[in-house]
């Protein structure tokens, strides 16, 4: 994808990163406001945008600086210190469509860090997305690149506050089936299906027995592989479902201290300390660290991603709890029956 977005922001953002983001009426996704305080707890406006469609920069000197009265201004939501996110702005119909997004209607943000530095040296790092192919100055060892970044910032690896921010774009695009532009320009448009951990947070600690029986419903042959007690006469465990030809279905439990951030916005009723994680372990994990993954590790991983939905359901229903994806963002009952939906080829092995 090489679609330029000239035009569809004001000049004076058309260098910042920009994010593109579906909108469809009758369609449930999490607004930018909630997209940013999953990772950025504090966000928050500066000035919301006002009432009406979403602002159309006017062109030819003579418009310069004028709005008319059936167009809103941007909005400024504040990341962190340095960093704000301004928009919406209209992405004209033909660029929408060719962008490939979740709908044919877009609205476009600004993503404004005030300072950058790209002058890291190069390292070795999990390039599953593609950051060694963005970053050809090179990554940190513990930057996961399933998406692209290193081709991105050819010219050097951005410090940690701009690193942070695309790869919170990367995510959020993820998330809704959006695409973002780094530096205005170079595309990334991570694909939603790669998702397919998830992690249930719940109250309630089941034993390995009752949640080894939840895991055979999806997995019959799945069994439990460590068992650890704890002090507090609880135990972490992990177990295993192996399939024929798609790899492990694997579930660690433990008790944490630190849950993401997504949910310091609900009531804390609503999950606990006892996290569920579970997680596709494919047959070549190496498939895992490129961007481009063969054709049937996509084939096994459609059917596990609706095979991990399947078990976070059962889960869900005996613990209750809240699920976040491996984007760190909340998960609903409607996402997870859209997973399992997804994929009608999905099947049981023995």
């Amino acid at each position: 994808m090489t679609l330029p977005l000239t035009g569809s922001v004001p000049e004076m953002y058309s260098s910042d990163h920009l994010l593109a983001l579906p909108r469809s009426r009758g369609v449930a996704r999490p607004g930018i406001e909630a997209l940013a305080q999953a990772w950025y707890p504090e966000a928050g406006w500066v000035s919301e945008p006002s009432s009406g469609p979403a602002e159309r920069p006017m062109a030819g000197a003579r418009f310069r600086g004028v709005v008319p009265d059936d167009v809103r201004r941007p909005g400024v939501l504040r990341l962190a210190e340095g960093v704000e996110v301004v928009g919406p702005f209209v992405v004209p119909a033909p660029q929408s469509l060719a962008l490939d997004l979740a709908s044919s209607v877009a609205e476009l943000w600004a993503v404004r860090v005030a300072h950058r530095s790209r002058d890291r040296l190069p390292a070795e790092v999990d390039d599953r997305d593609g950051l060694a192919r963005v970053f050809a100055a090179g990554l940190p060892a513990e930057v996961d690149d399933r998406d692209g970044l290193a081709r991105v910032f050819a010219a050097g690896l951005p410090d940690d506050v701009e690193l942070r921010v695309v790869r919170w774009m990367v995510a959020a695009a993820r998330k809704v089936g959006g695409t973002l532009f780094v530096d205005g320009v170079v595309p990334l448009a991570p694909e939603p299906a790669a998702a397919v951990d998830l992690t249930l947070y719940s109250a309630q600690a089941l034993t390995p027995d009752a949640a080894l029986g939840s895991l055979q419903t999806v997995v019959p042959g799945a069994r439990v592989v460590e068992v650890v007690e704890r002090p507090d006469r609880l135990v972490d465990f992990a177990l295993d479902g192996e399939t024929a030809y798609d790899g492990a279905l694997r579930v660690v439990v433990r008790k944490v201290d630190v849950v993401p951030a997504v949910l310091g916005a609900l009531d804390w009723r609503e999950y606990g300390p006892f996290a569920y994680r579970m997680s596709w372990v494919p047959a070549d994990s190496y498939e895992l660290e490129v961007e481009e993954p063969s054709g049937l590790h996509l084939i096994a991983r459609s059917r596990m991603r609706a095979s991990v939905a399947r078990l976070a359901s059962v889960l869900q229903g005996r613990a209750a709890g809240v699920l976040v994806d491996d984007g760190g963002f909340e998960v609903t009952s409607a996402e997870v029956d859209e997973r399992i939906a997804a994929v009608s080829t999905a099947r049981f092995w023995v």
